[in-house]
């Protein structure tokens, strides 16, 4: 396919009007281009064949296996903290069961923010406590209608052959007791490996190692190594709780990262059937409500509709990527990622940003489609931006450990030049062994950054070439990339939001090749310079909501604005055959209108209820407090002792900040 495109480019190139060396490179620029992009067309084609429905993943029995569900937090804010821990309870309350335990790692610096954390996970525990306290009355009086149906299942319905008195008397604290205090908050004494450096600390911990053996030699790390020796955490009673208890599987998580009720037993039933499995991936379901913004909306409806051809490629391949979340077993992952005290392996890299193309290359993940874990897409096309540039730094760091020749040394050279003592030389003690799969998986987002500047480069050079189809070129790399792959995905039931999607797609994305070319350069320079300013994403997403959306789009975007104007003059004046360049041009100038128009909710947001009321220094809680004064109670409702009852036994508790 590739063979024949360079063909056609050669073909089409009118040799008679063109200087050779242009006619040479276009054609190189533009086989290597449609070579990238192929890969969308071969995809769709596989989904046409294979189909892309939802394949269910085979299932066994999974009572004896215990998993702890890892929330990671790095917190600038208490509405960091808020966002993670209300999330944390409603992952751990809708799979509530004796082998499930929750688990912050928190990585924060600030002794305010960690006293914070503390202070929050002990008013969640008083939550936890007095619902199953209710809960286990409700019980005794046989009013099952009252109890969370998985609660029944995977709680109580093992007491049921005990005498209720003799249940309320002996059982109930301890039981209530026991699961408060599965709720837990650690704080990592490091920093090394960030993300990745919490859950396998935790790991470790588990394992019954409370001291850091990993990642600890100066001669591989230098400045970034630890100390030999030196506590994975900060002392208390959940680290306690925690060590030696070598829990078989760790559900990694983000402090955003939604677990839909009941689907830890589903995944843990898929690991039980493929027990070989190192990672089990769920796919990732993008979630919004009506109040969100038009862009949130879109980013959904774009995962949805491409999520045919992932769940085709995935079954093709027979193994999938790792997100940076998925359920991680233990044992496997320490024996092929960590290592020993005696035989280190040390296989993630201590400065790289995309540690999961490192995992996901010796544990190869299943793709689990069948369940699914929930995120919030990115707020609006400013957060996204973000988003996609330290994204980008980590594929750039990546690129220099994949090519360490070609790339690694030379970027290590200027580093050394540019950042003098700052610079830190490390060395990766164990390499990654990619097959193809493997290789296919972890090098595809590096294709798609890298389509960006060929796109660009050839948008200018065309000017300089005579072509017999001037537009044929871009109008089939367009058409392979944002519309054919829709005809493996587009049904009756959908047609209309891949037609609103598709023209979203090409207003967005026609100024990448600029957008994303400037992404890359900020990338290469914080890699080389280590100047990072990195600007946290809630900030930005506060300051949009506090404010008019059309005006802080310009704020943030009014430079591509500028440059697109004063561009497109000198392109107009000066330059034939340049419509493409007008075309990037004219939608690199319209981006702060389109970044303002999808920032504004597609719903207005309702009237928040009165029920629970909550200021961002306390949660409220239930008023039924620990009879033995473990926990103290977390205030009162405004409501009457019939509206507490029926409130108690909801899924979850709204807990609005």
């Amino acid at each position: 396919m590739a063979f024949g495109a360079i063909v056609l480019n050669i073909m089409n190139v009118d040799w008679n009007k063109t200087e050779y060396v242009n006619g040479v490179i276009i054609v190189v620029v533009l086989g290597v281009l449609q070579g990238s992009v192929f890969e969308f067309p071969v995809q769709t084609i596989a989904t046409l064949i294979v189909g892309g429905e939802t394949r269910k993943n085979k299932k066994a029995r999974c009572d004896r296996f215990t998993i702890v569900l890892n929330y990671n937090l790095l917190a600038l804010g208490r509405d960091d903290i808020d966002e993670c821990m209300d999330t944390m309870y409603e992952a751990y309350i809708g799979n509530l069961s004796p082998n499930v335990s929750a688990v912050l790692v928190s990585a924060t610096g600030a002794e305010e923010l960690k006293q914070y954390e503390t202070d929050v996970v002990n008013k969640f525990r008083s939550i936890i406590y007095d619902q199953l306290y209710n809960e286990g009355i409700a019980f005794a009086k046989n009013d099952h209608e009252s109890i969370d149906p998985l609660h029944y299942e995977h709680v109580w319905q093992m007491y049921e052959d005990i005498d209720k008195a003799l249940f309320i008397r002996e059982y109930l604290h301890q039981i209530c007791d026991r699961y408060a205090k599965e709720f837990m908050v650690i704080h990592r004494v490091s920093r090394v490996l960030r993300k990745c450096g919490q859950y396998q600390d935790l790991m470790l911990l588990s394992e019954g190692d409370d001291v850091a053996y990993t990642y600890c030699d100066v001669e591989y790390y230098q400045k970034s190594a630890r100390r030999y020796g030196e506590p994975l955490f900060h002392q208390s009673e959940d680290v306690s709780n925690i060590f030696g208890r070598k829990f078989d599987y760790t559900l990694v998580l983000d402090g955003d990262t939604g677990v839909p009720r009941g689907m830890v037993f589903e995944l843990l039933e898929i690991a039980a059937a493929n027990p070989e499995r190192g990672i089990i991936q769920p796919s990732i379901k993008l979630h919004c409500s009506l109040t969100d913004t038009v862009f949130m909306h879109l980013e959904s409806m774009r995962q949805a509709i491409y999520s045919p051809m992932t769940n085709a490629v995935m079954a093709l391949l027979g193994q999938s990527a790792y997100f940076g979340k998925a359920m991680i077993k233990n044992r496997i992952y320490i024996d092929k990622v960590i290592g020993t005290r005696t035989n280190l392996i040390e296989l993630v890299p201590v400065d790289v940003l995309s540690h999961d193309t490192f995992e996901a290359a010796i544990l190869h993940p299943m793709y689990a489609g069948s369940t699914h874990l929930l995120e919030a897409p990115s707020y609006n096309f400013v957060t996204w931006n973000i988003r996609e540039r330290r994204w980008n730094r980590g594929e750039i760091l990546l690129a220099m450990y994949f090519w360490k020749n070609g790339i690694g040394k030379p970027m290590r050279w200027i580093q050394k030049k540019f950042q003098k003592d700052k610079f830190n030389k490390t060395i990766l003690r164990t390499e990654s062994k990619l097959d193809f799969v493997s290789s296919y998986v972890a090098y595809s987002a590096l294709r798609q950054m890298l389509m960006k500047p060929l796109l660009l480069f050839y948008v200018i050079i065309h000017i300089s070439v005579h072509l017999r189809y001037r537009y044929a070129s871009i109008i089939i790399i367009m058409f392979l990339v944002l519309v054919f792959p829709k005809f493996a995905t587009c049904t009756k039931h959908n047609y209309k939001f891949v037609i609103l999607e598709s023209i979203a797609s090409i207003v967005q994305f026609t100024p990448e090749a600029i957008i994303g070319c400037v992404r890359i350069v900020k990338a290469v320079q914080a890699n080389l310079f280590a100047n990072v300013k990195w600007i946290p994403q809630r900030a930005v997403e506060e300051e949009f909501r506090e404010s008019n959306p059309f005006w802080f789009s310009f704020k943030h975007l009014w430079g591509y604005s500028a440059f697109a104007l004063i561009c497109g003059v000198l392109v107009i004046l000066f330059l034939q055959r340049a419509m493409l360049v007008l075309v990037m041009l004219i939608t690199l100038f319209l981006l702060p209108l389109y970044t303002g128009v999808t920032s504004l909710p597609v719903a207005a947001a309702p009237e928040k209820s009165m029920v629970y009321k909550s200021d961002k220094n306390a949660h409220v809680a239930f008023s039924v407090a620990a009879t033995q004064g473990v926990y103290k109670s977390l205030g009162t409702l405004r409501a009457s002792d019939t509206e507490t009852e029926n409130l108690m036994f909801e899924q979850s508790v709204v807990l609005n900040r």
